[in-house]
């Protein structure tokens, strides 16, 4: 008796289990074929050609009135170096924990091919949370960006209690090629992946003999 009473509970069963075997066959065979997925590198992603060119005509920062608040920074530009002044340190011998920084011939567009580097000095607003900032420069054509990786990139994060920094932007090789070039400025939080969505504003220079 009890035995048939099995065989009929397993009789009505099969179809529903032959169909939801059927149907956890399909979402492993999905998710098979897609394959591990990867996190992108946010400078190696293919550009937006429309992007491109909002970017520059709307973010980016004026470099002749440069000493202003502009997006998350309170003043930023392009620059032959950096000084720390005096008044930065504390006690002698003794440095504060946010030293502030001058710009060295601030705005500053056009360099010679034998600049060893190039610096992009800025103030950034208060922080309410310890930020990544971030720059990626490419060569100009026509008034856009080429190619979807660029030159280099330098990457600085901010605690808190810092407002000051600056990058370093240098040549692929010894020196930069004759031409325009464009940089991205990037703001997020440190650790997180920089995507097109994170530029917060561009800067331009060229390089003359």
């Amino acid at each position: 008796m009890n035995t048939e009473l099995s065989h009929s509970i397993l009789k009505r069963m099969f179809p529903q289990m032959v169909k939801y075997s059927l149907i956890l066959f399909g979402i492993l065979f999905i998710l098979w074929g897609r394959g591990p997925v990867q996190a992108g590198d946010p400078f190696e992603k293919p550009k937006s050609p429309s992007l491109e060119v909002e970017q520059q005509e709307g973010l980016a920062f004026d470099q002749v009135n440069w000493k202003r608040p502009q997006g998350v920074f309170s003043w930023i530009t392009m620059a032959r170096g950096y000084n720390i002044p005096w008044d930065s340190f504390g006690r002698q011998g003794w440095m504060t924990d946010d030293a502030y920084v001058e710009p060295v011939d601030p705005g500053v567009t056009e360099f010679s091919p034998d600049t060893p580097e190039i610096f992009i000095v800025f103030e950034g607003q208060p922080l309410d949370a310890p930020g990544q900032f971030a720059a990626a420069w490419y060569p100009m054509a026509e008034g856009k960006a080429v190619g979807d990786k660029p030159l280099g990139k330098d990457v600085l994060e901010l605690e808190m209690n810092q407002r000051y920094g600056y990058f370093i932007l240098t040549p692929q090789n010894q020196q930069w090629e004759i031409g325009r070039y464009l940089v991205e400025v990037y703001y997020g939080s440190p650790g997180q992946e920089l995507h097109d969505t994170n530029i917060v504003g561009t800067l331009e220079f060229t390089i003359k003999k």
